[in-house]
């Protein structure tokens, strides 16, 4: 004999999950419209971010100096002293020698302004020396004569001890340096 069953009610899950696959069904994907819409998404990310009108280039002005900055940049230019040591020569005198050899091995406009100030306070018998290493740019030559200590008198010693050897390398038959001449 057969046993009879009964038939399960269904639940309200069941209803969904039918609903669910005939909208599957039903829904299919349309290729030409997929493509469609990446192709709008492609132009509207290029040309979206091109501006609509060239940009026009504003002329560059500088700014206006204040009343404050002309009249140390005119005390500078009657001293004859670089703008940026103004200040240390107004309160201390001169410019340290640590600063200026600072500069010099920074380069550039730094240099220039430090061997400016530097050629005034070298002692008089070094000038020689220092328009060859000017000259010739032997740039760790001068930064050797730096002293450690701090002190001026130390670096000035440096100084004349380097023109020294320098007239007595450029007086010999340069001792087997290769380098440009001595004393000009």
């Amino acid at each position: 004999m057969r046993h009879r069953t009964t038939k399960k009610s269904r639940t309200c899950y069941d209803r969904f999950r039918k609903r669910n696959l005939a909208a599957r069904r039903a829904r299919r994907n349309d290729p030409a419209a997929s493509a469609s819409i990446q192709l709008l998404a492609i132009f509207n990310m290029i040309f979206g971010r091109a501006p609509l009108l060239p940009q026009t280039p504003v002329p560059y002005s500088a700014p206006s100096y204040s009343p404050l900055s002309l009249q140390r940049g005119e005390l500078a230019r009657r001293l004859g002293v670089p703008h940026r040591y103004l200040g240390l020569i107004a309160s201390q005198g001169q410019v340290p020698y640590s600063l200026l050899f600072e500069h010099i091995g920074k380069g550039g406009v730094l240099r220039r302004d430090a061997l400016v100030e530097l050629r005034k306070r070298a002692p008089a018998a070094s000038l020689e020396w220092f328009d060859h290493v000017e000259r010739w740019g032997f740039w760790s030559d001068l930064l050797r004569c730096q002293s450690p200590s701090g002190f001026d008198q130390d670096t000035d010693v440096k100084l004349l001890k380097s023109t020294l050897a320098w007239l007595d390398q450029s007086n010999g038959d340069n001792g087997g340096f290769g380098g440009p001449p001595g004393p000009a």
